[in-house]
């Protein structure tokens, strides 16, 4: 007889997901379905130039991940290395273009979850 084991199951972190199709990527900007459009960028700040196919993925990896947590009309950036989820910072804000403050600009202010279910 088979039974669930709760030791043999083990969720895989959005970010390894991720990693396994853009392998060098450190943040995705997801924007709002109406946009059509995903950014990847590597840990360099630079945008990768990935097909949209996978950046549909992606995104779409993102949205499943955190699912309610976040309003998806508005642009969300996931920090792979932290599994954070982040609300974008709007275009007059430092970080908007990640090179801006060498942060990305990922601010505890704007943290809406982090992947394990954190609020």
């Amino acid at each position: 007889m088979l039974q669930n084991s709760p030791t043999g199951f083990q969720r895989t972190a959005i970010g390894a997901e991720i990693r396994e199709i853009a392998p060098t990527a450190v943040l995705v900007r997801v924007y709002p379905v109406r946009r059509s459009v995903t950014h990847l960028f590597e840990s360099d700040f630079y945008r990768m130039l990935i097909d949209r196919r996978t950046e549909e993925e992606v995104a779409r990896m993102v949205r499943r991940g955190f699912g309610r947590t976040a309003d998806w009309r508005r642009a969300h950036d996931f920090f792979l290395p932290t599994e954070t989820l982040y609300l974008t910072p709007e275009p007059h804000q430092n970080g908007y273009v990640p090179e801006d403050d060498q942060s990305f600009g990922l601010s505890l202010s704007r943290r809406i979850a982090i992947g394990d279910g954190d609020h």
